[in-house]
């Protein structure tokens, strides 16, 4: 007789092996289309502003210009949670210091002639899963021509989920974090000798971007923020303004740092955040319409006499 004869495989099981793959196939196509939704594309944001010139209603005046983002087109319950959150966020300045004041700022209001507030908003990268918005402010307490401060601060949203995103949530803060942030901003020359990267420097701003300075702390506010440009890269800083007990007569006052960061350079301190998996499958998306009737603030605007005063 011949070798042994091949076994030969049954037809019924090739065909149940192939609806098998298909079948595999099919449920991790859904797995990933399911982790990976296809996102929020066609939604609008406005730019609005909250306009108020010489009220009544106080014994001092007030001038504020107070430009913020009104999202549509996505999730009606994520609209209402992100644009009452947008909106908070510009008016924050505004509410401490003149709509809602401490007994602190209470006192200061005392001595009020005027409070005037000017918020900027952008919008530098908005995706299907993601929005970066960046705000910038010019606020006077007491008076615009002696008491002006500079500062910014950003909302990262999800679109998605409605999740805001701190810096400590996507990043871990520690002595390397600020070796690579020091040696960034100190390398911008933006800020002259005020930030060189040594010991000293990172323990101190390591504190102020924790918030674990208690000296310092009872004087400013430390606000820790990022944002990301249109090429997906980072902005990343601090603002540090001025309590009651600390506003002084110099005019202006820069309270901010900040520099450019690559994306490839910030790896190493990635957290374990789901941002990451919605920063990797982002694209740009959504449309940015300009305020309709952007009113320039009387005071602080960047047409206004003031100006002239201060290079005097």
């Amino acid at each position: 007789m011949g070798g042994e004869q091949k076994k030969k495989i049954p037809v019924g099981f090739l065909a149940g092996a192939v609806v098998a793959v298909i079948v595999l196939g099919i449920g991790v196509y859904k797995a990933v289309h399911f982790l990976t939704p296809r996102g929020c594309r066609d939604y609008t944001v406005q730019k609005e502003q909250y306009y108020v010139q010489y009220s009544e209603q106080y014994d001092y005046w007030d001038v504020l210009t107070v430009e913020y983002p009104r999202v549509s087109g996505i999730s009606s319950k994520q609209e209402e949670t992100l644009n009452d959150f947008f909106y908070e966020m510009a008016m924050e300045k505004v509410h401490y210091w003149h709509l809602f004041p401490d007994e602190e700022v209470k006192e200061l209001q005392k001595d009020y002639q005027m409070f005037c507030s000017d918020v900027h908003c952008e919008i530098p990268y908005h995706s299907q899963y993601l929005m970066s918005v960046h705000f910038q402010e010019l606020y006077a307490p007491i008076s615009p021509v002696h008491y002006v401060h500079r500062t910014q601060r950003c909302a990262n949203v999800n679109l998605m989920t409605g999740e805001q995103y701190t810096l400590s949530d996507i990043f871990t803060l520690n002595d390397d974090f600020m070796d690579l942030w020091c040696t960034v901003v100190e390398a911008s020359g933006d800020y002259g000798d005020l930030i060189i990267n040594d010991a000293d420097t990172r323990e101190t701003f390591l504190q102020w971007f924790l918030n674990d300075d208690e000296e310092a702390n009872a004087q400013y506010l430390f606000t820790p923020f990022f944002y990301l440009d249109a090429n997906k890269n980072f902005v990343i800083g601090l603002s540090y303004d001025p309590k009651p007990n600390k506003i002084v007569n110099k005019l202006p006052l820069e309270n901010s740092f900040c520099a450019h960061f690559q994306s490839a350079e910030l790896e190493p301190y990635r957290t374990d955040s789901e941002f990451w998996n919605w920063y990797e499958q982002s694209e740009s998306t959504g449309e940015i319409l300009v305020c309709e009737n952007l009113e320039e603030n009387l005071w602080l605007g960047k047409d206004s006499s003031i100006w002239e005063f201060v290079e005097q």
